[in-house]
């Protein structure tokens, strides 16, 4: 008995260790972007040690699937191709399976929340909009004015796996995520 408590504490460590290394991995090796954050949650976005996050590609026009005629199912993952805008990186296409990209784009994997035909959006998560802080950092995260530009700058990896490496006011760092 004693031995499959051991097994279990063991394989549950074993998880939470990958899981730390992924992140850590994807932190030190990916490319970093900086996407926006969408100006309808600025009010309520930094109010706890939780911090939810909405950024503007999280609702994205049907008319950027690459494929048509498509059937999309919620959970599904789909991966889209974001190009660098002016100050932050937007979604060029949307597509089903992992596409070859240009030197000057990137691919962000992401799963499929909703398919709202009457506004012709596709909603999607990628894992980045709920991020934990300490109660003595969000006190470096003043609450924005509404004038306030809010991004967050976001490391990719190869995959398509995304990490916040910091959050930023005005294009200035008010947080970056810290190694182990």
């Amino acid at each position: 008995m004693g031995l499959r408590i051991s097994l279990v504490v063991f394989l549950l460590t074993l998880t939470l260790f990958g899981i730390i290394g992924i992140k850590q991995w994807t932190l030190h090796h990916g490319k970093p972007i900086t996407l926006q954050v969408d100006n309808s949650d600025l009010i309520p976005l930094f109010t706890g040690e939780v911090v939810r996050i909405r950024y503007n590609i999280n609702a994205i026009p049907l008319d950027k699937l690459a494929e048509e005629d498509v059937e999309l199912n919620t959970h599904e993952i789909v991966y889209v191709v974001l190009k660098k805008g002016i100050t932050y990186w937007e979604p060029e296409k949307v597509y089903l399976k992992k596409p070859n990209i240009e030197p000057d784009e990137i691919v962000l994997k992401g799963e499929i929340t909703n398919r709202n035909f009457d506004s012709d959006m596709l909603y999607l998560k990628y894992g980045i909009e709920n991020y934990s802080i300490s109660a003595n950092e969000s006190k470096k995260l003043e609450k924005p004015g509404t004038e306030d530009k809010i991004g967050v700058q976001v490391v990719v990896d190869r995959f398509g796996n995304a990490a916040i490496r910091a959050v930023l006011v005005n294009d200035q760092e008010r947080y970056v995520e810290k190694l182990f």
